[in-house]
């Protein structure tokens, strides 16, 4: 699909409403996870947070090349 077309369907009334309110609480949500996080974090200092992100992301890296090792083997 080109980029530049419009789409072949418009979006009925009660369905653009829907997903704004769908978007809207997706973003309520988010806003609340991330204001907590940020509650629980706010006294790391910044090598705190560094050492904790490569934690997390070294952990979930492994889960993921395990996954694709058990996968394929």
């Amino acid at each position: 699909m080109n980029i530049n077309q419009e789409p072949k369907q418009k979006l009925k009334l009660g369905q653009d409403a829907l997903a704004q309110k769908v978007a809207g609480g997706i973003l309520r949500i988010q806003l609340r996870i991330a204001n907590y996080l940020n509650r629980k974090t706010a006294h790391f200092s910044k090598i705190q947070k560094e050492i904790l992100l490569l934690c997390f992301s070294l952990v979930f890296s492994l889960i993921s090349l395990y996954l694709i090792f058990k996968v394929i083997i």
